[in-house]
């Protein structure tokens, strides 16, 4: 295992430009998302995850030496760094000592193949990184298959938004599309479109949410663009009693999403009763 004791290394100089402009090469940091990367590339070997580069200093190895094991079985290069690297190359303030270096492919829809779509989530125009990533993080944990992005959404690769998703990035795939993809799409696999309006006149619980489903989370200011109202779709809102006028995206999407996997499962209930 060779070890960078220098700034000036030319690994430690690709990976301050990756930090600042992450597109394909990602660096992530810290025991749980660099864990849940290099398990997740072991278990699935997923096309659009790779575990290239393991980044590590003296005191992890020291504290940490039953997961350092379990990284020498990996597909990837160890490298060991001084602290003084991992205080550089951290976005914290107290640096857990490990990091990833990893190639992350955001695919066309036309290239993602996604079997049997069941619970697809559309990102249109998502501006803040936080949002972003609690959207991704939720979609995986209540079903959806996929994450496709409009043209003009923020990066899901930066550090804030993989830190939002809580690794669940590595677990669902981000795609990206123009309108016209998307509506062909909806059409040849014959998913409803949902789209969540605030003045919508049906709340979430008055319309059928039964897959397959394409749902729409419109951007913070505007919500979904006129191009997906303009195309065949059912629209909803949360109904809430408090004196807000609306709810922050990323906590819509986990009240939807949520109804949705409680009524497939008692859907499923019934079709096996």
């Amino acid at each position: 295992m060779k070890w960078i004791n220098s700034a000036e290394n030319p690994l430690i100089k690709e990976i301050n430009k990756i930090k600042k402009n992450p597109e394909e090469k990602i660096l992530i940091e810290g025991l749980n998302l660099v864990k849940t990367a290099v398990e997740e590339q072991f278990n699935k070997n997923k096309d659009y995850l790779k575990v290239e580069r393991v980044l590590i200093t003296k005191n992890f190895i020291l504290k940490n030496k039953e997961f350092f094991n379990f990284l020498k079985g990996g597909n990837y290069e160890i490298v060991g760094i001084a602290e003084k690297i991992a205080k550089k190359i951290s976005d914290t303030v107290t640096p857990q000592g490990i990091f990833a270096l990893l190639s992350y492919k955001i695919k066309n829809l036309s290239e993602g193949f996604i079997d049997n779509p069941q619970i697809l989530v559309i990102l249109d125009k998502i501006q803040d990184p936080g949002n972003l990533g609690t959207i991704i993080r939720t979609s995986e944990a209540f079903g959806a298959q996929a994450i496709i992005l409009t043209p003009g959404s923020c990066n899901p690769l930066s550090s804030k938004a993989i830190r939002a998703s809580a690794g669940s990035i590595f677990y669902i795939p981000i795609l990206k599309a123009e309108i016209g993809e998307i509506e062909n799409f909806i059409k040849k696999y014959g998913l409803t479109l949902i789209i969540t309006e605030p003045k919508a006149k049906k709340m979430i619980f008055e319309i059928s949410l039964s897959t397959p489903l394409a749902i729409v989370f419109g951007n913070e200011a505007h919500g979904a663009g006129n191009y997906f109202k303009q195309l065949p779709h059912v629209s909803c809102r949360i109904p809430h009693i408090g004196r807000s006028e609306s709810l922050n995206v990323a906590m819509s999407a986990s009240i939807i999403l949520y109804e949705v996997l409680k009524v497939n499962i008692k859907n499923k209930e019934k079709n096996l009763n």
